[in-house]
């Protein structure tokens, strides 16, 4: 009969779980002057206000619609709660001591913080590396919600957390959540166009969990080793021509010109053969098209998840048009195989090391006793 009931009130959420959270946007911000403001130096997509007593987190809309935003407070009085519910979408405690993450990255950010104990539940566990959330899952102490875009609402219900933090999604897949009293706290670091934009992200999770201070220290000293790489390679004479990409489902996916890593490969200092397009996502072009433009381009960054080891050999035996680059011929090749570097999973904490495993692999010898972590130069034959 429990059963049943949960079910049945799953199935009432879900048809009328199409009510809007958001208030006016004339509302929802406060009125009153901050203390203090944090302007990210790089992410677009938040701010954070700072007044006697609690911290309001405004989050821009995710695609680009100036006249929407979203508004949470954290509290740190139960007295604030009542006051601050009509001018913000979400009101919190603060710190949040419970909450769900629906991605691998957003564990990362806990893990960076130290901060992974208030992890209360996750979203698809076989992508999450983390030897702590594996061993809290098999224990039972982290549960495990399903999918990310339709999380278990029974699962989440039962959890009772402070929030569920998600990736944004045009469509609305969290409505049942909201219904249900779940505050969903969206996280659009992957919109971001630059490494620094995306990592400048752990300041947001860092307040939300009572650690805004540290996120900034930490935060700044990857601003700081990201900016000393990026200065050493600003004299090179002679850049490198570099492509990336390979072909999926008979498509092959390459960064437009304003794209995150377009940006990554300006920052290391190569001459990205698609630098000048416009646009922010990738180029969906087909093989005649970029073997024309690529065919005598001088290095091929590959970014490919295998489940083997990746070699010259191994590459040819996917597609033997890849043969036909002058990069592969005169193997070179700069490479992250993600399913065994998890550049997915942690690269974007450690955009530094990133940049510096790029700039050792095609400029050698400018970052002195350098160690890849992610990206390295494909061994030769």
């Amino acid at each position: 009969m429990v059963k049943i009931s949960t079910l049945l009130f799953a199935a009432l959420l879900l048809l009328f779980g199409c009510q809007s959270n958001n208030k006016g946007n004339q509302e929802r911000l406060s009125v009153a002057e901050p203390d203090s403001i944090y302007q990210p130096k790089y992410a677009k997509g938040f701010l954070i206000k700072y007044y006697d007593g609690y911290r309001q987190l405004v989050l821009n809309d995710p695609w680009g619609d100036k006249t929407k935003f979203e508004s949470i407070a954290l509290v740190e009085t139960a007295e604030l709660k009542a006051k601050l519910q009509q001018t913000n979408d979400y009101v919190l405690d603060y710190p949040a001591i419970k909450w769900i993450a629906l991605s691998s990255t957003m564990v990362n950010y806990a893990d960076k913080l130290e901060m992974k104990n208030t992890i209360s539940a996750v979203a698809e566990p076989q992508y999450i590396s983390d030897d702590f959330i594996q061993s809290s899952i098999e224990k039972g102490s982290i549960r495990n919600v399903g999918m990310a875009v339709a999380p278990d609402i029974e699962v989440v219900v039962d959890v009772e957390p402070d929030f569920m933090m998600v990736s944004p999604f045009k469509d609305n897949h969290f409505s049942a959540i909201t219904s249900a009293g779940i505050p969903v706290v969206t996280n659009a670091d992957y919109l971001e166009h630059t490494p620094l934009g995306r990592a400048e992200w752990l300041v947001f999770v860092g307040e939300l969990l009572g650690k805004g201070e540290k996120a900034k220290r930490q935060f700044n000293a990857i601003e700081r080793e990201y900016l000393a790489v990026k200065k050493s390679v600003q004299n090179i004479s002679i850049r490198q021509s570099v492509f990336t990409g390979h072909i999926y489902q008979g498509i092959w996916y390459t960064p437009a010109g304003e794209s995150y890593m377009a940006n990554f490969f300006n920052d290391a200092g190569f001459d990205y053969i698609y630098k000048d397009t416009k646009g922010t996502g990738s180029l969906s072009l087909d093989y005649e098209t970029i073997i024309d433009k690529a065919e005598h381009t001088d290095c091929w960054v590959l970014i490919i998840n295998h489940p083997l080891a990746i070699s010259y050999t191994e590459i040819e035996k996917i597609d033997k048009r890849y043969t036909d680059f002058e990069a592969f011929k005169s193997e070179n090749m700069v490479v992250t195989n993600a399913s065994h570097s998890l550049y997915f999973e942690k690269g974007l904490l450690q955009p530094h090391i990133v940049l510096a495993d790029l700039v050792d692999a095609v400029y050698p010898g400018i970052i002195e006793n350098h160690k890849a972590i992610y990206f390295h130069k494909l061994d030769k034959k």
